[in-house]
């Protein structure tokens, strides 16, 4: 039985990744992404929800469907972005770039379940997608299961608070053909770990 279930959870995820295709060749930066980390300043992303304007309901999930992009400063200069694709199926994409402040850019691709209940929005990360599949996540690991506090909910923007982390994350929707330039890594070291 267990073992069936796992089978069964795995094949959703990876019949879910496979709608994602990656190839070896660099991805360009699309002008989209260029123009709008400029447009960002000071960690904050105009806009921004207030408080006011929380929606938790049953129209929170839908609302959550599609892409997510979120970026934040590094203490050392450089920055942060991830772009999170939620599907109604309950599973998520999320692409994350680090760029450091001398231009040393690293990127990671993970995918996992997500939902909502009540007023908080949570995610259970499986796996990191790599050339070869999916490296499976330690299902064990506490730290592979996040809650966060939905701060705000808009169209356009989204803003939640890791439970445990205390950190405020807003993100703004983006159009289905938005993308991160990921290149996704091939070597056997272990991914590195991000959390957003």
């Amino acid at each position: 039985m267990k073992q069936a279930l796992y089978f069964g959870v795995l094949s959703v995820l990876l019949a879910g990744c496979s709608q994602f295709k990656t190839s070896k060749q660099p991805t360009p930066v699309p002008t989209n992404l260029e123009s709008h980390v400029q447009a960002q300043s000071n960690d904050v992303l105009a806009d921004v929800p207030t408080q006011s304007s929380k929606i938790v309901g049953g129209d929170s999930r839908t609302m959550l469907l599609g892409k997510w992009y979120g970026i934040r400063k590094t203490n050392d200069g450089g920055r942060k972005e991830w772009l999170t694709e939620r599907s109604a199926d309950g599973t998520y994409r999320a692409d994350f770039r680090s760029t450091a402040k001398n231009g040393d850019v690293r990127t990671q691709s993970e995918v996992g379940f997500w939902g909502i209940s009540g007023g908080t929005y949570f995610r259970i990360f499986r796996g990191w997608v790599t050339l070869e599949g999916m490296k499976l996540a330690d299902p064990t690991n506490a730290d592979h299961y996040d809650a966060y506090e939905i701060q705000a909910l808009t169209d356009d923007y989204f803003s939640y608070k890791h439970v445990a982390r205390d950190r405020l994350y807003t993100v703004k929707k983006m159009p289905a053909d938005f993308r991160l330039p990921v290149s996704v890594n091939s070597e056997s070291k272990e991914p590195l770990t991000f959390s957003y």
